[in-house]
C-alpha cells in the first residue's frame, strides 16, 4: 500500500500530463479553478488515476474531490 506522499506524487505526475507543463502543482490546488482542467480533462485524469491505482472511484466520492490533496487522500482510502 503506497504512503500518502507516494500517492500524492503519482497523482501529481498524472495531473501534470493534463495541464501546462510549466505550471507547478501544489497539493492545495483546485483541479478546475487553479489548474484549469475542464470537465472532460477531469474525467481523463480520473480514468488515468483509476488505471494507475487499480481502483474505481465511486461517483459520490468523485463529486467531493476538488483539490489534488483530496484525490490523494481518497485514493488511500480506496486502495486495496
Amino acid at each position: 500500500m503506497p504512503t500518502y506522499d507516494e500517492t500524492l506524487k503519482i497523482t501529481t505526475d498524472i495531473i501534470k500530463k493534463h495541464v501546462d507543463a510549466q505550471q507547478p502543482i501544489r497539493p492545495s490546488d483546485h483541479i478546475q479553478n487553479d489548474l484549469g482542467l475542464d470537465s472532460l480533462a477531469v474525467m481523463e485524469v480520473v480514468a488515468d488515476i483509476e488505471d494507475r491505482f487499480n481502483v474505481q472511484i465511486p461517483n459520490d466520492t468523485l463529486s467531493s474531490l476538488s483539490t489534488v490533496e483530496d484525490v490523494a487522500r481518497a485514493l488511500l482510502k480506496l486502495a486495496p
